[in-house]
């Protein structure tokens, strides 16, 4: 009995010295065992689909992310779980095809993803958390542009992190202000928190740092970042920003005040017929998805002053310099959302991030438009924008142009070779030169650098 437990203890032990070195094999996270696979390119494992909470459906539907649920044996992480919940007619904007998801959509969607490197690394890797766009009420992780493979391949773990959209990820009431005992609403941000949270805690078994951790969101997943950094509950959990086409003291993107949220709320649950909570929470998912589609509020439920994880409008937290102040790289592409007018509303919050005192940021503008020009029959894209527009980047800052379709060329490929390694070096060193180049001067009183991204 006694040789045979000292076999078992040393099986245990060489398998336990196989799980430390070797990302092929089963990790231990909150929850259970989980194995990835390989990835496209050689050499990196991917998860996909892991649990980072309780599925928000039932009762827990408009609740703050709940711990997740124990499984039993090797949960195997091969295929996306589920994107969330949203309005799928609309999922393809004419202007870009590139960029779309392909899996089907659920409220229970609350699984992250990650891309590490088979072999861990003698030395803890940086780490990216990658938090999508889509206007807070579209988007997903298993979009084929957000591959975490060319991530790995310049020396940084990719995490992408899921929210839920729209009336589940942002609905506020009454009934669920006194539920929760400290407002309602924002409940994205909690999962997006969440997520982060669970990159921290979990991100050194894959081999990752937890205390190197780059948040970066482009559009709404940029304005997601700005409700992080503007949040008392975030402080410690993430080391580095960068706000993509969105951050920025913006006329056009006010938070709500908690009351007007909740009165939208009020007037959304009589407009469909529900008397109470009780009621909201028996609809089906897909009967409560498509209520909110036809109704007047689809794309009104976002981000908010909750009281509690938002306690004051992003552009007030900016001004008065009550958001986190960690290094910063902030930029929007030439011809962006004219509305937002990036470079004033992004100008003003560089210059009042100096103004308090806050390490110099490095501000970016990206001028390459995308190859092949008007393919899809339009003139402008869906915000009135022509040439290097709104979301144009995407493919260059992930090395995906090859997923493009359109006729690329070789200075594609060299401009999305450059542009993600100025986001890598960013994430190693809070430097996007990297340790030793100096070409991307950051913006300072003296040097009020924008940095122009573009093709050679």
């Amino acid at each position: 009995m006694k040789k045979l437990s000292l076999i078992l203890m040393l099986a245990l032990a060489c398998f336990s010295q196989a799980i430390a070195q070797d990302n092929s094999e089963p990790i231990a996270v909150e929850g259970g065992y989980v194995k990835g696979v390989a990835a496209d390119a050689a050499g990196i494992t991917v998860w996909k689909g892991i649990p980072f909470a309780a599925p928000p459906v039932g009762e827990l539907r408009w609740k703050a992310p709940q711990p997740v649920k124990p499984w039993l044996g090797i949960r195997i992480c091969d295929k996306f779980a589920a994107r969330p919940m949203q309005r799928m007619a609309i999922n393809k904007p004419a202007y870009q095809t590139w960029d779309q998801p392909d899996n089907y959509a659920s409220e229970d969607c609350l699984y992250l993803n990650v891309w590490a490197p088979t072999q861990k690394p003698e030395k803890p890797m940086p780490v990216m958390v990658w938090i999508f766009g889509g206007g807070f009420h579209l988007g997903s992780t298993d979009a084929a542009i957000y591959r975490g493979e060319p991530f790995v391949k310049n020396g940084v773990i990719f995490v992408s992190v899921p929210y839920r959209l729209g009336v589940f990820g942002y609905f506020a009431h009454p009934e669920l202000s006194k539920e929760s005992g400290h407002g309602s609403g924002n409940y994205a941000s909690y999962d997006q928190l969440a997520g982060i949270k669970w990159v921290k805690e979990n991100i050194a078994k894959f081999g990752g740092d937890p205390n190197n951790i780059t948040v970066f969101g482009q559009s709404a997943g940029s304005r997601s970042t700005q409700v992080l950094m503007s949040s008392k509950l975030s402080e410690g959990m993430f080391q580095r920003a960068i706000p993509m086409s969105g951050c920025a003291i913006r006329e056009d993107a006010h938070c709500l005040p908690l009351a007007d949220n909740e009165k939208q709320g009020v007037e959304f649950m009589k407009a469909i017929g529900c008397k109470n909570l009780k009621e909201l929470r028996a609809l089906s998912e897909v009967e409560l998805q498509e209520a909110y589609s036809k109704s007047k509020f689809w794309g009104k439920f976002r981000p908010a002053i909750d009281g509690y994880f938002l306690t004051e409008d992003t552009n007030d937290a900016a001004l008065s310099g009550n958001y986190l102040n960690i290094d910063y790289m902030i930029g929007y592409t030439k011809d962006d959302v004219p509305a937002a007018n990036f470079p004033k509303s992004i100008g003003a919050w560089v210059e009042n991030h100096l103004k308090h005192g806050f390490k110099a940021p490095y501000v970016y503008r990206f001028d390459h438009a995308l190859p092949g020009g008007d393919m899809n029959g339009m003139a402008k894209d869906v915000f009135g924008a022509t040439g290097a527009i709104h979301s144009c980047e995407l493919g260059y800052v992930f090395n995906q142009v090859a997923t493009m379709n359109r006729p690329v060329t070789p200075a594609d490929y060299e401009l999305a070779d450059r542009t993600i390694k100025y986001w890598t070096n960013f994430a190693k060193y809070g430097n996007p030169n990297g340790a030793t180049g100096n070409d991307w001067a950051p913006y300072t009183q003296a040097n009020k650098n924008t940095f122009i991204i573009d093709a050679k």
